[in-house]
């Protein structure tokens, strides 16, 4: 008997809901469409209304304002024009007026077949004797008016357009009526398509959704492969269990991916379901287990159990031993074991299995230095929010660092470097949020963001400026083209340099020197930047036909206290200076390093011992001061 109430209660609600539903979908076509019949009959008076002032032309506007006689053909003329050009758009009526003596005149209008049969055909300055008072406060009005409104000729929406002659001041409309009648029609009809419609398919969709929710209760809770609970039956018992604290174990089989694809995935769920057999039958009746994916699977146990009795569970298990005979199939395990508050359980041990199988164990625990990686995991999450955010709400910067020749003591051009700010207002580094910026594959994104501002930025200026640009830019052909159209709009572009990353520009080589010969083309300058890590090799570079290098940060800090890289550096700047190429050392920050660079033959210099990032530049040529 209660299970026949709620089946009672149910469609109750079933059909409440499809009632409420379906006067809701009535109601919002209802208004749709009404905004939408009068949005288009606005535009479409609007327009007609506009044009009456096109088809009557200046001339005859004036001499009416003016005060000129009109005759007889002229006017029959443009009301022959007015009507045709009402007839083709479906407009009722077009006119002209004007206020004479607080009286409103038609001085043209468009008629009918039946004004016509009727002899109702408006004439020169006929009396509008109809006139409301919105048609005469429109002559003395900025913009259009609308109206509804009744006459002799029916039911109308109109609209006036005030305009005011230039020669005498004089304020006279342009208007168009269109018949509403037709307008209530339509959207009577479309109330009731609507009210169809929305019965079929919300029927339909009811119905769908009871077979849907029909089949969803036989396997809700159930892995039809193997008979075991799944991870919905595992979620529902810890959040309906009354004990706070928990122990869990995530065991992953190894080698069960590997088995469905040379076997299949019968066998697959053979393999998964004799195991499943296997520790069930070694565990207490105070245990659970479920399976929780393809390769994973869950136990679950009070926290009075010993948390040995699971490190031992796994451990123990009998590697040696098929789990299949017919084909013999071994596996092997690896588990990340959490205890503590059940609502962290899973995560927790999902880290924890996936430490042990990234470092090759067998069973680890969850520990301190697991949340260390949980809250890493926890970061990355918040940041990739934020940086959607900061490119949402136009929060990712320019920030500029100079580069100093030494020699004349000038900045020579600004290395443009990416920001992120925080709705907090908090500055972050490319460093903070680089890395999700690639993993969310961004990193266009933010190139075209940085590029479009620094162009922005110095178009009206003679500063020099470089910017870094990744393979994947060059190899992304919406940005390559992005690019090649704001250079041919850039008043300066020999200001321009491009820098490259040497290991991307090797490694795409043939794409990279389609790209460098596009840009260097129009002016820009390309360098190839962190040159020298792991010593490179000079032919490649020099292949690019690039403008100049700059050497590898890493190498610059290391120039002081390696003397084979100061060599190197040397040899370096000897060669570069013989092939008329640029050289720069990044990442100078103390003026042992400054002396021991000059002393190798490098002059131009970018670091924070000469000055650090800056939102802002300089519109004058910065001296170094030292």
């Amino acid at each position: 008997m209660p299970e026949g109430r709620v089946k009672v209660s149910w469609i109750i609600a079933g059909f409440s809901l499809f009632l409420i539903s379906l006067l809701t979908y009535v109601y919002y076509t209802y208004q749709t469409t009404r905004t939408e019949i009068m949005q288009s009959v606005d535009n479409r008076l609007l327009n007609a209304a506009t044009s009456v002032k096109h088809i009557l032309g200046e001339e005859y506007l004036t001499s009416v304002n003016q005060g000129d006689n009109i005759s007889f053909s002229d006017y029959h003329s443009k009301s022959k024009q007015l009507s045709e050009f009402a007839q083709a758009l479906d407009i009722a009526y077009v006119y002209s007026m004007i206020l004479k003596d607080g009286k409103v005149l038609f001085s043209s209008s468009s008629y009918t077949q039946d004004d016509q049969n009727n002899g109702k055909v408006t004439q020169f300055l006929d009396l509008y004797p109809e006139a409301t008072d919105t048609n005469i406060s429109a002559f003395y009005s900025t913009e259009p008016v609308f109206e509804i409104s009744s006459d002799q000729w029916g039911d109308f929406k109109s609209i006036f357009i005030p305009y005011v002659d230039p020669i005498n001041g004089k304020t006279y409309l342009t208007g168009a009526d269109i018949t509403i009648y037709n307008l209530n029609q339509q959207l009577k009809e479309s109330v009731s398509k609507a009210a169809a419609m929305a019965s079929f398919f919300f029927f339909i969709a009811i119905l769908v959704a009871a077979i849907y929710i029909y089949l969803l209760k036989r396997s809700i809770t159930t892995d039809s492969s193997t008979g075991f609970a799944n991870h919905i039956a595992l979620e529902y018992f810890i959040k309906k269990s009354n004990a706070h604290h928990m122990q869990l174990a995530v065991i992953w089989i190894n080698e069960i991916e590997d088995i469905n694809s040379f076997y299949g995935t019968e066998v697959g769920d053979k393999v998964m379901k004799n195991l499943l057999i296997h520790f069930k039958n070694r565990t207490s009746s105070h245990c659970h287990i479920y399976r929780l994916a393809t390769n994973k699977f869950v136990l679950l146990a009070p926290q009075e159990i010993p948390s040995d009795e699971f490190n031992s569970l796994i451990e123990t298990y009998n590697l040696n031993t098929p789990l299949l005979t017919d084909p013999f199939i071994y596996i092997t395990l690896c588990a990340g074991i959490a205890s503590g508050n059940k609502h962290l359980l899973l995560e927790n041990a999902h880290i924890a299995a996936l430490q042990a199988k990234q470092g090759r164990h067998n069973v680890v625990n969850y520990s301190k230095a697991l949340h260390d990686v949980k809250t890493q995991y926890q970061y990355n999450v918040e940041m990739a929010k934020e940086v959607r955010e900061a490119f949402d709400n136009n929060r990712i910067v320019p920030y500029f660092q100079a580069i100093f020749d030494t020699i004349t003591n000038k900045v020579i051009q600004y290395e443009c470097l990416p920001r992120l700010v925080t709705a907090q207002g908090e500055i972050l580094k490319p460093e903070a949020f680089i890395n999700v910026v690639k993993r969310s594959r961004m990193d266009g994104l933010l190139t075209r963001t940085i590029f479009s501002q620094c162009i922005s930025r110095f178009r009206k200026t003679d500063i020099c400026w470089s910017l870094n640009i990744t393979a994947q830019d060059i190899l992304d052909p919406s940005l390559s083209e992005f690019i090649a159209d704001e250079l041919k709009r850039y008043p300066h572009p020999g200001n321009i340099t491009l820098e490259l990353l040497e290991t991307q520009a090797i490694a795409n080589f043939s794409e990279v020197k389609a790209f460098i010969g596009m840009v260097k083309t129009k002016g820009v300058k390309v360098i190839i930047d962190d040159f020298g890590s792991g010593y490179s090799n000079i032919s490649n570079v020099l292949k690019l036909e690039v403008d100049g290098i700059k050497l590898d940060g890493a190498l610059i800090k290391q120039i002081v206290n390696d003397k084979d890289i100061y060599l190197f550096i040397e040899h370096i700047a000897s060669f570069a200076n013989q092939l008329g190429l640029q050289l720069m050392a990044e990442s100078v920050e103390n003026t042992t390093i400054v002396t021991a660079l000059k002393k190798a033959n490098v002059t131009l210099m970018q670091g924070n011992y000469f000055a650090h990032p800056v939102p802002h530049v300089n519109t004058v040529t910065e001296e170094l001061a030292l």
